[in-house]
């Protein structure tokens, strides 16, 4: 059995699975749930997973705030709520938790989430996680999964042998469970690399008037914007990185990952859309404006994700 003591902030359908992946491995899985707090303590996760199988999850603790958790010493802190920096800085949730031992696991999406992470916590290691899971959370509680689970890893910054060890004991705990996980030694190419779909297929989901990606892709003119999108992700990405982006799974370049979109039997509902149906806040921030402000940096124009960005911010507005 591991002997790991993990903090999962922001247990929604994310979460959920990888904190069950990780309890299923021996690791003590403290779970902060906000919303489903209620539906969870009563009756735990019910899973249904075309991966892992069904069955009902309950963490070793759960709790409806991080406060609430105080009086265990955690090694691994995993942060997995949505990434609203434009709202609020929301690193300093977790403060009371952080200890001497703690290594904070960071898996949300877009560019720059590491920052007020590193700057509150300077001497505290940071891990920046990408995630790729078909996964949702149609009611409290009640998490559908579908048949992919991978994370990416990657250190933030300096960092030491044991935090590396430690790190690695980590992925080899999930990887026995059947989630995929990898430690690399440059984490933000393949951060770019996400953002190539997450700044195109997401956005324009929204801004189209909602639509699912079948949709998207059977309009030319549509199909025109995301591969200009994703042009321009490339270049940003390439230019930040100073090097070509990496391939997933064979998939490189835009018409790459527009050919693979367009190849699924089942049209992908974005999750952007999914939080514009419920009026919530959109992660436009680090998806779009965060990367414009590096292209910016560097001279480079992106004129359609300029153009999408100014659009999504204003039906955000009128929605929320």
């Amino acid at each position: 059995m591991a002997d790991i003591n993990v903090l999962l902030v922001g247990t929604g359908a994310l979460g959920s699975i990888y904190a069950w992946r990780l309890q299923e491995g021996g690791v003590r899985v403290t779970c902060v749930c906000r919303s489903n707090y209620a539906a969870v303590e009563r009756s735990g996760f019910r899973i249904k997973s075309d991966m892992y199988g069904n069955g009902t999850y309950r963490p070793t603790r759960v709790v409806p705030t991080v406060e609430a958790a105080i009086g265990t010493e955690f090694d691994f802190i995993i942060f997995c709520t949505k990434a609203l920096p434009n709202l609020s800085d929301n690193s300093d949730i977790i403060s009371s938790a952080v200890g001497p031992r703690t290594i904070i696991l960071l898996i949300q999406n877009g560019i720059g989430i590491e920052e007020p992470f590193h700057a509150r916590y300077p001497h505290t290691p940071i891990v920046s996680v990408i995630s790729y899971i078909d996964v949702s959370q149609p009611e409290p509680g009640i998490i559908e999964h579908g048949s992919i689970s991978s994370l990416l890893m990657g250190i933030y910054g300096n960092h030491n042998d044991s935090t590396k060890h430690r790190l690695d004991a980590l992925s080899k705990v999930w990887n026995s469970q059947g989630a995929l996980c990898k430690v690399v030694n440059d984490i933000q190419p393949f951060r770019w690399l996400k953002l190539v779909w997450n700044a195109s297929f997401n956005t324009v989901s929204v801004v189209s008037g909602g639509n699912n990606t079948r949709e998207m892709l059977d309009n030319p003119q549509c199909k025109e914007l995301l591969r200009n999108i994703m042009r321009e992700v490339y270049c940003i990405g390439e230019a930040a990185t100073g090097a070509p982006l990496p391939e997933r799974m064979g998939i490189s370049g835009p018409d790459g990952f527009i050919d693979e979109t367009d190849k699924r039997d089942v049209a992908v509902e974005p999750s952007m859309l999914m939080d514009y149906r419920a009026r919530r806040p959109m992660e436009h921030d680090v998806i779009l404006s965060r990367p414009l402000q590096v292209a910016r940096q560097l001279g480079i124009h992106a004129p359609y994700m300029e153009a999408v960005y100014a659009m999504l911010v204003m039906v955000e507005k009128t929605n929320v």
